[in-house]
């Protein structure tokens, strides 16, 4: 019994012997508390200084911005058209043989040239009068901005991160205090039992708060402001200089620089993002899809760029994969319609043709939707709806032109059902473009259907007796270089005095709006009319190269369409 009784109590301990256990205990807590506010201090210094960062960025940034656009302007808007005014007006001086003229508008051309470096080597092309806006502004401002923003968004990180570190910092040294106070009113007990089970629990509480912060100490906060590539200069740097040779339509070199960035933060999803829409440009959609998959992988989960993907995965005939990331996208921003439109047309290329109308169906009642919601609110539809509606129709047109000349992207042995796809895509195209003008000018959707016929455009070439009256076309689907008058030649019946009537022209798939016309018609219900697209009246300006896409709208529908080439000059 009394050999029992001192082994129990060497094992609990003396009262003595236990207080001096709970002393030691204490000290090492509260030297663990100290260490770990020291931690916490710190992490809260350096959040701070990353959000002082930050802010800086950003205003430098924005002073860059507006800076850059505000010089951009002036130099291109002002100086340079100022030059452009003078030369054209020294070119039609000489034209018509007054060479005083033409020596004085020349001295005051070259008088601008010292108004803005835009009119100087490397932006300037003395021979073709031209300038390199984009290289400009470039060099001006959007690769400065694009460093500045990038180092804005690594700071953001940065901040975060020592900002968790800092408050959970907070809760370990919270834990601490518990063991501290466990130990101290274990100390007060008077049963064995009872201290041991609050310095056991206190124990265990210490150890939990010491190794969780032992866990966020080890826990690097990367910093891509510090990431250098191979040459040394930094990877954001690099990535900002491959935004402004995409910016130049230079992608092959911008993916070098992309390359380089990535070689030393393969993790940076911007990059990947801006490397996946360069190789888009050079038509490497294969190379293209794996960056936007590469950006997902490293975290960037927006619907850009899951619509981004999408679309690589169409233009390499992956019609299924594109209409599964085309929904995903949707699920995030179910009202983007681009990516309606792109599902739309994802699955039109794989068959299901009923799905597709029923995609761009859907689409083209949320643009009107957004058009009225606009208008009730006394504001303008933005911009980028109007962009999604003509992208949507090009898109398609893009895809029938494919099948008919049996090359492009998506593959065309890809697509199912072709001639069924064809007719459907034609459908939609006249849909969204009656649509795009009957909201821009109503603000609704075209109402009934078209009771006019227009015959398919014939496009010809004015000939001219010697008092200047039009005595015959020579029609063609394709002019020289240099001709400055060509006719839009149609018939039409069923025709209402009073309809309205719009003409619009594209050159190259965008919209040249110096050539729409807007007006009542007042040719009569039947006959044959005629449109000019003409510079007749100048002795300067000649059609542009490029391929005309002239449309004919009655009351909002489209009624007629057909497309003519300049060819380039030699």
């Amino acid at each position: 019994m009394t050999e029992t009784s001192t082994t129990s109590q060497a094992w609990l301990m003396s009262d003595d012997q236990f207080k001096k256990l709970i002393a030691v205990l204490i000290a090492g807590v509260a030297t663990l508390i100290a260490v770990i506010a020291f931690l916490q201090s710190d992490a809260s210094a350096r959040d701070d200084r990353a959000n002082r960062d930050t802010k800086r960025y950003s205003m430098q940034a924005m002073g860059r911005q507006v800076g850059g656009e505000a010089r951009a302007n002036y130099d291109y808007d002002r100086a340079y058209q100022a030059y452009y005014e003078f030369d054209l007006l020294a070119e039609s001086a000489a034209n018509v043989g007054d060479e005083a003229a033409a020596r004085r508008y020349e001295s005051l051309r070259d008088r601008m040239k010292s108004l803005s470096p835009l009119l100087a080597a490397p932006y300037f092309d003395p021979a073709s009068g031209e300038v390199n806006i984009a290289r400009y502004e470039a060099d001006t401002y959007v690769v400065e901005t694009t460093a500045l923003t990038e180092r804005f968004l690594a700071a953001s990180k940065v901040k975060d991160a020592w900002d968790y570190k800092s408050n959970t910092y907070i809760i370990h040294v919270t834990l601490l205090a518990v063991a501290l106070f466990l130990y101290g009113l274990s100390a007060t007990l008077s049963g064995r039992i009872a201290r041991w089970i609050f310095t056991g629990t206190g124990t265990l509480v210490a150890l939990v708060g010491v190794g969780w912060a032992a866990l966020l100490f080890a826990q690097p906060v990367p910093d891509l402001r510090d990431c250098k590539t191979a040459d040394g200069a930094y990877a954001i740097d690099a990535f900002a200089q491959g935004v402004g040779l995409a910016y130049q339509n230079q992608h092959d070199q911008a993916v070098a620089s992309f390359d380089k960035a990535l070689a030393c933060a393969p993790d940076y999803s911007n990059a990947h993002v801006e490397r996946g829409n360069s190789n888009m440009a050079l038509g490497k959609y294969a190379a293209a899809a794996s960056d936007f998959e590469k950006a997902q992988a490293s975290g960037d989960q927006t619907a850009n760029v899951a619509g981004e993907l999408a679309w690589a995965y169409y233009l390499q005939g992956r019609f299924d994969d594109a209409v599964n990331m085309n929904r995903t996208a949707l699920k995030a921003v179910p009202d983007e319609l681009w990516i309606r439109f792109d599902l739309g047309l994802s699955l039109l290329a794989s068959g299901q043709i009923d799905g597709a109308k029923s995609e761009y169906a859907d689409g083209m009642k949320m643009a009107a939707q957004q058009v009225a919601d606009a208008k009730a609110a006394g504001a303008e539809p933005p911009s980028y709806l109007w962009w999604s509606l003509d992208d949507g129709a090009i898109s398609l047109e893009d895809l029938v032109g494919t099948l008919e000349a049996g090359t492009g992207n998506p593959p065309p042995q890809s697509v199912a059902n072709p001639d069924a796809v064809k007719e459907a895509a034609t459908e939609v195209i006249g849909q969204l473009k009656s649509l795009a003008v009957a909201l821009e000018y109503s603000g609704k959707p075209p109402a009934g259907e078209l009771a006019a016929t227009i015959s398919p455009f014939a496009f010809a070439e004015p000939v001219s007796d010697d008092q200047g009256n039009v005595v015959d076309y020579n029609q063609a689907e394709s002019f020289a270089y240099g001709i400055d008058d060509v006719s839009v030649l149609f018939d039409y019946s069923g025709m209402q005095d009073g309809q309205d009537v719009v003409f619009k022209v594209y050159v190259d798939d965008q919209e040249d709006p110096s050539w729409r016309i807007a007006e009542p018609w007042s040719l009569g219900a039947s006959g044959s009319a005629e449109k000019p697209i003409s510079f007749a009246y100048s002795n300067v300006h000649v059609l542009r190269p490029g391929e005309y896409a002239v449309e004919m709208y009655v009351a909002s529908h489209l009624a007629q369409r057909g497309k003519f080439v300049v060819e380039p000059g030699s």
